[in-house]
């Protein structure tokens, strides 16, 4: 376990990003510190320097971006749950991810930053911002650069981000017209757990055709899309009955859970079947 050698707190980004500079330890950054702790546990090194950015000013709201909405990764996932620019369009699969973190207490102080780079395969937040085709916007002294959500990660606990490098914030896009979207979890209780499966679908109609987009977490290494579903799904002009019950067995096929003492592979994988189904037939006859 690491023991904390030196606090700091930026109160900007350029603060934060010079502190990593001048840091002298290794450096372990804060936002919402919901999951700081127990992390701390397994960190291999001896002394660590946290890096504080959770009240920085220019890393939380939500604000209008080019052909969308950015928003802050030090923003609350509480903030994010209630936020009035997220809801009446696919961006509201989004809020109701951010609102099933945990407890009211934790959604106050977890940020969507941090629940997207602790790259827990779990996270509620994000099958909803992949469906969604977010991409994050990573800052250091050395610049700025901007990357599909899809491929920040490496692996349980592992991503892209480099050592001097923080999240500055989630963009994303104006959903295609009509696009219908939602996030569904599975868990032992409705609150306060991690998810055993979660499942992030949206749905469009483009040129006449079905658009289909489906994200699953819990049950891989890391999130992922279940593309043969989606292409599935694609082929057609309408969701039948059959077309969706393929689609849930095609998600589920995709799907590489592993046991673990919250449910075994083999139970993961019926959820996500059953989980990707219900939120087609919501999702269509919305779109219809």
């Amino acid at each position: 376990m690491a023991s904390i050698g030196d606090y700091v707190r930026g109160g900007s980004v350029e603060e934060a990003l010079a502190l990593l500079q001048k840091a002298t330890l290794p450096v372990r950054v804060l936002a919402g510190g919901t999951d700081f702790l127990p992390r701390l546990r397994f960190d291999p090194a001896k002394k660590v320097q946290v890096v504080d950015i959770g009240e920085a000013s220019d890393l939380a709201g939500i604000v209008p971006a080019s052909h969308g909405l950015r928003l802050g990764a030090a923003t609350k996932l509480a903030d994010v749950a209630g936020a009035r620019e997220l809801s009446g369009s696919a961006w509201q699969a989004l809020a109701e991810a951010a609102s099933l973190v945990g407890s009211p207490q934790i959604r106050n102080l977890a940020t969507l930053g941090g629940n997207i780079c602790n790259a827990s395969p779990a996270a509620d937040t994000v099958p909803s911002l992949l469906v969604l085709d977010a991409q994050v916007e990573l800052v250091s002294a050395r610049g700025r650069r901007t990357v599909p959500l899809s491929e920040f990660f490496l692996g349980p606990g592992r991503t892209i981000l480099e050592l001097d490098e923080i999240m500055a914030s989630v963009l994303i896009p104006e959903p295609p017209p009509g696009a219908v979207a939602t996030y569904l979890k599975h868990s032992p209780r409705r609150a306060m757990d991690l998810a055993v499966v979660g499942v992030g679908i949206l749905l469009a109609r483009v040129e006449g055709q079905i658009e289909a987009r489906i994200a699953l977490g819990a049950v891989a290494p890391t999130p992922l899309r279940a593309r043969q579903a989606e292409r599935l799904l694609g082929q057609a002009p309408h969701l039948s009955d059959e077309l969706i019950a393929d689609a849930a067995r095609l998600a589920a096929q995709e799907a590489r859970p592993i046991s673990d003492v919250r449910a075994s592979a083999e139970y993961r994988t019926a959820i996500v079947k059953a989980l990707t189904k219900r939120a087609l037939d919501q999702l269509s006859a919305a779109l219809d």
